[in-house]
């Protein structure tokens, strides 16, 4: 149990959990019929909170910036934040997605189908970077170890292995093998 889970639990959340078998066919109706019969009326958020409401939502979310910027930076496992971020944008600027999965190209596709589940379109104004995974979701390597433990007592900021520390990682790997131009003005997502 993460950080996360152990504070909904301890404000009274229940937390069911699904076998593997199940988990690989989540969003499938009859495992979501089960899930309403056994818990009652209710709304099954889906993984990451990504559908075209969640996309909505993180869309609101480059308008409480209150820096200009070329870039926002987010990680990438579902695509939702990605999407929405896009979607929300002002013309020039670019989102950016960091993949924490191994394998994360089907997530191109995720991102258009979400933009067109929440909006009816999609936009060009993003890109995923794959290379940062670390071996997979919630995988991880002394290098990522050296450089969160690094960043935190640099800038006194705890970053998250699984998600934030890889999008980090691989931002700082980009800035100096300069993919950005110069004067660049970059926001990195951290939640």
């Amino acid at each position: 149990m993460n950080e996360s889970l152990a504070y909904a639990v301890g404000r009274g959340m229940a937390l069911t959990y699904l076998d593997r078998a199940t988990y690989r066919r989540k969003s499938e109706p009859a495992v979501l019929a089960e899930l309403v019969e056994e818990f009652g009326p209710c709304y099954v958020v889906p993984e990451g909170g990504s559908n075209g409401l969640g996309v909505r939502g993180c869309a609101e979310l480059p308008a409480e910036i209150d820096v200009d910027f070329d870039v926002v930076c987010c990680a990438t496992g579902s695509g939702g934040t990605l999407a929405g971020i896009a979607a929300g944008l002002t013309d020039g600027r670019r989102a950016l997605g960091f993949a924490v999965l191994k394998g994360g190209q089907f997530l191109d596709d995720e991102v258009r189908r979400l933009q067109h589940e929440g909006f009816g379109a999609a936009t060009e104004n993003w890109a995923l970077d794959y290379e940062f995974h670390f071996g997979g979701y919630a995988k991880r390597k002394p290098a990522l170890d050296t450089f969160i433990a690094d960043f935190g007592t640099r800038h006194g900021v705890p970053l998250d292995w699984v998600y934030e520390a890889k999008m980090m990682y691989g931002l700082f790997d980009r800035i100096s093998s300069g993919h950005f131009a110069r004067g660049t003005t970059i926001v990195a997502v951290l939640s």
